[in-house]
């Protein structure tokens, strides 16, 4: 059988097979597509959209339109962009009653693969939980690496507002790692639960960026995160949080940076520490802490209230009228940033920069630096430059830690 080379005909590679007067060509893969799928705020939405999806294929970009009232999780499958048309155009209400695990799910968390999913991107709308409504919902979540997350709003979810997960729906692990993502641009408003929470008991969910976004009036921390291995926080604004602003375990080349944290700590429960900046180190890789501003206002009682007001009548919030001073519940401590436990052999930590303002009293503890009771060996810290006025402790170190004002 003879084969001929076909000349490269503008600019293609193209070669042929004559077998028998028959030229058999190369089929070029299919160009990516724009699929829309419009909603009319009935019950048949989630169905619309979960259609488009999946008669879509990799590459392409579903645009959600319209307002959507979701009675189904929608599962996000991999190697697609989800779009709307505008944050206040393409809004994804949960139905009364409906209940979901999720509003938007990866397919892989669904399906209870045991890899994660791949590459993908959403952007430009607003997910409402509709927590008055519904119990155990969280708005976004990804089980997927090499994911970008733009320009979301995400209110009153009855569980996290964004979640990442290694476990599946049924509790199965991935084998492999869920990395090299940005999560950037969104708001978080009155999530009952955490607004970005990470759940990790392996270690799959690292090197990921959270930057130049905005959580408020959470239901427990602003940020929960299991794993933080070789994440970036930055450009943060965190704030009416009634646990921990940032809750970051297991530290390991992470970057916390240039973060306003408003307030922590609200819910004041007797005999509890509360934390703005919480993080245990790892062993062999250094975790910077810088130029974050650290503060324990007083928000008034009613501000959510307001803020939900305002959300329904479609105008912008009411000002916040946070007090510096005042009296802080008895019985309850605040550490506003924290190094408190070494989980494995020598942890290493940069502080700088960093701005902490309080009120005055001995329940509060600026810097506290401690090796803890697990299995490290040592803390080594350089810390300098760092304000801390008006708070009863400044600064506490603990066992095993080695401060220094660096090089």
């Amino acid at each position: 059988m003879r084969q001929l080379r076909v000349r490269l005909l503008a600019g293609a590679a193209l070669t042929a097979a004559v077998i028998g007067g028959a030229v058999l060509m190369p089929v070029p893969p299919a160009a990516a597509s724009r699929v829309e799928a419009t909603c009319a705020n009935t019950a048949d939405d989630a169905g619309t959209l979960q259609a488009a999806i999946d008669s879509s294929k990799e590459g392409d970009e579903i645009v959600f339109k319209g307002p959507c009232l979701i009675n189904a999780t929608i599962s996000l499958a991999d190697m697609r962009t989800y779009r709307g048309d505008s944050k206040a155009g393409t809004v994804l209400r949960q139905a009364d009653g409906a209940n979901l695990p999720a509003v938007l799910a990866s397919e892989g968390w669904l399906k209870n693969t045991d890899s994660s999913g791949d590459t993908i991107r959403v952007e430009k709308l607003t997910i409402d939980g509709n927590r008055d409504n519904n119990t155990g919902t969280v708005g976004l979540l990804l089980r997927s690496w090499n994911t970008r997350v733009y320009d979301l709003d995400i209110y009153s979810t009855p569980s996290d507002g964004i979640r990442i997960s290694n476990p599946s729906r049924n509790g199965t692990m991935l084998r492999n790692t869920m990395v090299n993502s940005i999560i950037s641009d969104v708001y978080i408003e009155g999530a009952a639960e955490a607004g970005l929470r990470v759940i990790d008991p392996g270690n799959s969910v690292t090197d990921w960026t959270f930057q130049r976004s905005w959580i408020g009036f959470s239901g427990t921390h602003a940020i929960q995160s299991d794993n933080a291995a070789g994440w970036t926080f930055s450009d943060l604004h965190l704030y009416a949080t009634p646990k921990n602003a940032i809750d970051a375990r297991r530290c390991f080349g992470t970057s916390i940076h240039n973060n306003y944290i408003e307030d922590f700590g609200a819910e004041s429960t007797a005999g509890q520490t509360y934390y703005g900046v919480r993080c245990d180190l790892q062993g062999e890789a250094g975790t910077t802490i810088t130029a974050n501003r650290i503060h324990k206002f007083l928000p008034p009682p009613n501000a959510l209230a307001e803020l939900r007001a305002a959300r329904r009548q479609g105008s912008a919030p009411p000002e916040r009228k946070a007090a510096v001073t005042g009296p802080l519940p008895e019985d309850v401590d605040f550490v506003y940033l924290a190094l408190d436990a070494v989980n494995y052999g020598k942890g290493h930590a940069a502080i700088s920069g960093n701005t902490i303002l309080g009120h005055g009293t001995k329940r509060e503890t600026g810097l506290l630096l401690d090796r803890g009771d697990g299995d490290g060996e040592a803390m080594s810290v350089a810390s300098t430059g760092n304000l801390i006025d008006d708070v009863g402790v400044p600064r506490r170190i603990g066992k095993g830690v080695r401060v220094t004002r660096g090089h």
